[in-house]
This record gives structure tokens, C-alpha cells and sequence, in this order.
């Protein structure tokens, strides 16, 4: 039931938005459907080399659990309901405090997603350090965040959409190791965030690039899934009235609208579907020509 299985409910949202999907080409494949959805393993944002190949450095998102890549059209990050806080007194940088904000830690909590950045596996003596992991865009209902703490205690902001996103919003992974951070969103909601990962090799004047990557987050509470666009049926007019059947997402309500052009629309009646289509009229203007009818939800 995708009213009471969260995750169910996470990949019917995505199918109605159109969520394009895609697979890794490395490691372990998952099967093409649903984007999968990590809620609670321990997953790294995974910078590839494949020489030879089209970007030649890739960004997947590998769990380490499964020891699976997948590519970030084809995986959901979960932030589950049980990261949600308040913004303490005295840091402000994150919003005003007392406002929720959500954080998967870098310290590991088995009821929330162990999220890291790892330059593992990549070859020694072949990259210049440091690599970097660049904040491109970020497009959600709120702000986005990566730090750590520094030895002193002291915050460590990488990134920080708030202040709007530069050249400082950037992680440098070191190659052959991982590293775990905190992801900070003041927002429940859908961010898709966009990184782009660089690294030069020893000797060489440029840089190599992934490109833009995009890496979709889902932080709990979600809003309401959007209704399936409706379908209008079995269209009669009769004794002033144009009647047809309404079919679309169980309980959604539809409007109804006419226009004579298919450009001026007018509002006309609403419609609340059903399990099987309804029966919805709308009144037919006296001495009318063509007239056309299509039903939106508000």
C-alpha cells in the first residue's frame, strides 16, 4: 500500500515526476525500475577513474554494505524522519535557532544513512593531490549543508547553499581513503544536488572532470505525491449539458475548464475522481460553437 509504506510511497512520487533512471557501469548493476532507495546503509559519493573512457572520473554512489555502485539517476538518498532537530542557540550559520533542520551525522546511527565521500581505490602516483568534489547547484525547498568539526571543536563548513555556492563550497578527498561528514537540510522536501568531482594526474597541465553529477536526497517528511494527470471519457451532450467520465488518482480532485479556442480557458466545475471513472457535466453556453473541455488538479 503506497499510502502506508514510505518507501513505496518514495518510488510512486518519483514515477509520476517522470524520474529518469540509469545504471552504473561499474560494479554491481540494479535491475532498471524504481530508483533505489538507501535509507540506512553506509553509502559513499565515490569518485571513479576509468581511463579511456568518455569523462575518464565518474561520481557514483557506492554502498558499501552491498559493495554495489550505483549510478545518481537510478539511487535515492533517504533522509529519514529520525535526523530531524532544532537548530541550536549559537549556530545560526545553519538558520534561526529553534527551526527544524535535518542532519544524517558522520558519526554512524544505525536508524539513519552513513553517508561519506571516498577517493578509495583510485591508483597512487597517478593524481596530483588534492582531489575535489565542487558544489555546482542546488535546486530544493531549503538550504543544504556539508561540514565537519574541526580537532578544536570548531565547525568546518564544505558547503553551504545558504551563502550561495562558489569556488569555497568543495570537499578534497584524498586518494586511497574515505571520509564521513554532516549533511545538513533545513527543509523536508526533494534536493537534487549537482557536484562535479576533479582530479589532475601527475604531470599533466589540465584537469580531468565527471560531469555535473546530480544526487537526489528525500528528506522525511515528503510532501504529497502529485495526482496522475486526468483522463476525460465517453464525451455526450444532452439537454444543455456536456457530460463525460473522469478518471485519475483515487480521491485527487480535478477542475474542470472549457475554452471555445484551446487558449482562453475558463474554470468550471470540480471533479473528485474515484476508483472507477465519475460522471462530470459542465453546462453548454447557448448558442456555442466548438467548445473544449480538459480537466487540471488546482
Amino acid at each position: 500500500d503506497s499510502n502506508t509504506n514510505p518507501m513505496n510511497w518514495i518510488a510512486l512520487w518519483l514515477r509520476l515526476i517522470g524520474f529518469a533512471l540509469g545504471v552504473s557501469l561499474f560494479g554491481a548493476v540494479a535491475a532498471e525500475g524504481d530508483p533505489v532507495l538507501l535509507t540506512r546503509e553506509h553509502v559513499d559519493l565515490q569518485i571513479l577513474y576509468a581511463p579511456g573512457t568518455t569523462n575518464d572520473l565518474y561520481l557514483v554512489a557506492r554502498d558499501e554494505d552491498q559493495a554495489t555502485n550505483y549510478a545518481s539517476t537510478n539511487v535515492v538518498l533517504v533522509v529519514r524522519q529520525a535526523g530531524e532537530t532544532v537548530i541550536p542557540p549559537g549556530f545560526e550559520v545553519f538558520g534561526e535557532p529553534g527551526s527544524p533542520f535535518w542532519i544524517l551525522p558522520a558519526s554512524q546511527d544505525p536508524e539513519l544513512l552513513y553517508l561519506g565521500v571516498s577517493a578509495e581505490g583510485l591508483p597512487r602516483n597517478v593524481f596530483a593531490e588534492p582531489l575535489s568534489i565542487q558544489l555546482v547547484h542546488v535546486q530544493a525547498p531549503g538550504w543544504f549543508f556539508v561540514w565537519q568539526f574541526d580537532p578544536g571543536g570548531s565547525l568546518d563548513m564544505k558547503m553551504d547553499s545558504r551563502d550561495g555556492i562558489g569556488p569555497a563550497d568543495v570537499i578534497h578527498p584524498i586518494v586511497g581513503s574515505h571520509a564521513h561528514f554532516n549533511w545538513g537540510f533545513s527543509s523536508n522536501g526533494f534536493y537534487d544536488v549537482t557536484v562535479r568531482a576533479e582530479g589532475r594526474l601527475v604531470g599533466a597541465a589540465t584537469d580531468l572532470s565527471t560531469a555535473a553529477t546530480t544526487f537526489r536526497f528525500a528528506v522525511e517528511p515528503l510532501p504529497p505525491a502529485p495526482p496522475e494527470p486526468a483522463s476525460l471519457s465517453h464525451v455526450t451532450a444532452s439537454a444543455g449539458q456536456l457530460t463525460c467520465k473522469l478518471s485519475g488518482t483515487a480521491g485527487a480532485v480535478y477542475r474542470l475548464q472549457t475554452s471555445p479556442d484551446l487558449v482562453k480557458w475558463e474554470d468550471g466545475p470540480a471533479g473528485t475522481a474515484e476508483e472507477s471513472p465519475v460522471p462530470v457535466s459542465v453546462a453548454l453556453p447557448l448558442g456555442a460553437g466548438a467548445l473544449f473541455l480538459r480537466a487540471v488538479s488546482p
